[in-house]
């Protein structure tokens, strides 16, 4: 009977405390159609360092146990936390240090941990990610960089796996997240099974596809805005970078710099992603075939736009289309 633990705490995420749980309850349910009364079930507490209930970011007061030291579980589960701001989200962290031991504690005795989303950083503080590859929600990506330099960050997975610590990405992940726990207690036909009977997509593997290719960086330079605004009105267009430097009156050399220093990238890398960003905006919402979409975003060769959009975003133009295009009989 394996035993897990789902930790909970202030400002955690009731849906990935309770659906964790919810899914362990749905392979209990066939593990007992499959093997009958002497199945080996899931056997799950809710779990935090003091024993008080603790309140999740929507308010829901969560019941838990406290932590016996020398109890030891299976699997524990580090739910998602809601993100309230650099500085609070570096305080919540800070006052975790008794769950963070704990964690330590359990993965040395054994113990399989799995982390959510913003969970992640919690397991990353304990110092057990150092030196193994993980995952976290991709919009935070650059705040684990800074903190948590050792770790070996991958944006592409939604999940990831290194000696028993599983890292998952932004919070619905929970749901592969769960599945994947299943797989590695009762084996792949267990888990296919949990999955289909929730309608969970396990072929959902890379968070590529979800994640915008322009983050919004602010910046105080008035020549790269200026840049910005021109290639947005331009991008269909033939362009080569010393037309946007003729347009403002620079040099190419002086827009490159300009445009590292606020952005972090060269105004051709900036062009590419404007593009690919407008491109996945008309497959979205347009009717328009690839060539059409191609051409508005300005590439003339559909075979090449095909092979970019496919190497950046990690599926063809068209199997974006079929996944995030709204069904038009709905």
């Amino acid at each position: 009977m394996p035993s897990a633990a789902i930790l909970a705490f202030d400002d955690c995420y009731a849906s990935s405390v309770g659906g964790f749980a919810d899914i362990l309850q749905i392979a209990n349910a066939h593990l007992k159609r499959q093997d009958g009364p002497a199945a080996a079930l899931f056997d799950w507490q809710f779990v935090s360092p003091s024993g008080a209930p603790a309140m999740a970011s929507n308010g829901l007061s969560l019941q838990t146990q406290q932590i016996k030291q020398r109890q030891r579980f299976d699997v524990i589960f580090v739910p998602s936390i809601h993100y309230r701001g650099h500085r609070e989200f570096d305080r919540l962290l800070e006052r975790q240090s008794d769950a963070c031991a704990w964690l330590v504690g359990q993965w040395r005795a054994g113990s399989w941990i799995a982390a959510n989303c913003t969970g992640t950083f919690l397991l990353a503080q304990t110092g057990l990610l150092d030196g193994r590859a993980a995952t976290t929600t991709w919009w935070l990506e650059r705040q684990f960089r800074a903190k948590f330099p050792n770790v070996d960050l991958q944006l592409r997975p939604v999940l990831t796996e290194a000696d028993r610590l599983i890292c998952a990405g932004a919070s619905a992940s929970y749901l592969l997240q769960a599945i994947h726990v299943v797989e590695r207690f009762f084996g792949p036909a267990m888990a296919s099974r949990c999955a289909k009977s929730m309608l969970i997509d396990v072929s959902q593997t890379s968070q590529i596809p979800y994640i915008p290719l322009l983050v919004q960086r602010s910046h105080s330079d008035s020549l790269v805005h200026r840049a910005q605004q021109w290639l947005q009105s331009n991008m269909d267009r033939d362009l080569r970078i010393s037309d946007l430097a003729e347009a403002l009156g620079i040099s190419d050399r002086t827009l490159i710099r300009r445009f590292r220093s606020a952005l972090d990238q060269t105004p051709l890398a900036y062009l590419q992603d404007l593009r690919l960003e407008s491109a996945r905006a008309l497959l979205e919402t347009s009717a328009l075939n690839v060539e059409d979409v191609a051409g508005q975003v300005g590439y003339g060769d559909t075979s090449s736009f095909s092979r970019l959009f496919k190497q950046r975003i990690g599926m063809s133009p068209g199997a974006y289309r079929d996944r995030f295009q709204p069904d038009p009989g709905h």
